[in-house]
């Protein structure tokens, strides 16, 4: 195991355990697109597993919105080779949004409702989201320029009427770590099939921070510690 590697499990660990994210006995269920962050995050979980104090299981699901040539082998591939038992859920969420003006947010709440009933019926208590520092900060300043608020993603969330928490566990891991990964864990990146993600609010934002961080380096992980709880 490498030093970036050990890095990314000890900033797993120590999210996991500052936030409570991990109880006894929990079946955690990885939502995983197929980028690198939700598959860094499996591989992540599923070795913390093995040494972490409290026991817990670990699988992995990705939904497929039904875009054609959405090719998931090298993930299943990468689940099957590193001993997470993975599934697919299918869905029409692709037909379903691509007539709408702005798609994104539309989209994550029916990936996110898909994800949650699977977890629900399948029996599984926690459901780990890849979201990064990055994603915290891009959130963050999403919600002050369109909405007039401060606030980011919750590292963890409980879902009454489903009776399933959410967690973040890569809530306090920066892109630069999860992208020097992807050539050392070999994690088999599989392109956004949407193609409509460079005209969202996010990528916005996100070229804002990017722009910043010429000047003001360590921009992302200022506003995240400043906005997550």
């Amino acid at each position: 195991m490498s030093g970036k590697t050990d890095i990314l499990l000890s900033q797993l660990r120590s999210c996991v355990q500052k936030y409570d994210m991990i109880s006894e006995g929990d079946r955690v269920l990885c939502a995983v697109s197929g980028g690198k962050d939700s598959l860094a995050l499996s591989y992540g979980l599923k070795r913390l597993s093995g040494f972490y104090p409290k026991k817990f299981s670990v699988c992995a699901v990705t939904v497929d919105m039904g875009f054609e040539g959405f090719d998931l082998s090298p993930v299943s591939d990468f689940m099957k080779k590193n001993g997470i038992p993975f599934e697919i859920i299918k869905t029409d969420i692709g037909a379903a949004v691509s007539a709408t003006e702005k798609p994104c947010s539309l989209c994550a709440r029916l990936r996110r409702a898909a994800l949650c009933n699977y977890a629900r019926e399948k029996g599984f208590t926690k459901l780990a989201l890849g979201h990064t520092e990055d994603d915290a900060a891009e959130t963050a300043l999403m919600n002050l320029l369109f909405g007039g608020r401060i606030y980011t993603l919750e590292p963890k969330t409980y879902y009454e009427d489903k009776n399933l928490t959410v967690v973040r566990p890569m809530l306090t891991c920066g892109e630069r770590l999860i992208r020097s990964l992807i050539h050392e864990l070999d994690l088999p990146v599989t392109k956004n099939p949407c193609g409509r993600e460079s005209d969202s609010a996010r990528a916005y934002v996100r070229k804002i921070i990017s722009e910043t961080d010429r000047t003001c380096r360590g921009t992302a992980h200022r506003i995240a510690g400043a906005t997550v709880v």
